[in-house]
């Protein structure tokens, strides 16, 4: 994997969290503001590729950060994350939006 293409894949994901970011703070802002607003809790359990500690870390601390959402538990073999989110109707759609914000390109600055 070329040096470039890291950087950009690290620029990338600096972007995906940043947007997430801004729309999980307005997300959860509304939930307080409006406490009559039906949430959705959920534990999920996430399946992941990333082999490396530093990256499934990293990964883990991402779910963490954006508002809304935690990552309580990594599996001792490192295949499994276990998030808690605020609110989540669908939980398929939830994993893929993890995956395609965050995990796709942790695996690209991984490779």
């Amino acid at each position: 994997m070329t040096v470039l293409r890291k950087a950009v894949a690290v620029l990338a994901l600096v972007a995906a969290f940043l947007w997430d970011l801004i729309v999980s703070s307005l997300r959860v802002a509304a939930v307080v503001l409006r406490p009559a607003v039906a949430t959705r809790p959920a534990i999920l359990v996430m399946e992941t590729d990333l082999r490396r500690p530093w990256a499934v870390a990293l990964l883990a601390y991402l779910t963490s950060l954006t508002p809304g959402s935690t990552c309580l538990h990594v599996s001792g073999d490192r295949r499994r994350l276990y998030l808690h989110l605020l609110d989540t109707p669908d939980h398929a759609a939830t994993i893929a939006r993890f995956r395609r914000l965050y995990e796709r390109w942790v695996a690209e600055v991984e490779a």
